[in-house]
């Protein structure tokens, strides 16, 4: 993903005025995604710590000062 990203960036300094701002644009919308699925590959690794710790309290019915 990144590579296509960093061969669209160059893309765009090398091509002309009337390509430069397809590329840059494409350039910018692809790192965005990328952004996103970072974004969402973060939430994933997370989540089931989350869960965990949420069953816990409510199997426990107390909320202990480290889980806040």
């Amino acid at each position: 993903m990144y590579l296509h990203t960093i061969y669209l960036g160059i893309r765009s300094r090398q091509s002309g005025e009337s390509g430069r701002w397809r590329f840059y644009w494409k350039m910018v919308y692809e790192y965005a995604d990328v952004s996103m699925l970072h974004l969402l590959a973060t939430f994933l690794e997370s989540a089931p710590q989350l869960v965990l710790q949420l069953c816990i309290i409510v199997q426990t019915h107390s909320l202990q000062a480290l889980q806040a």
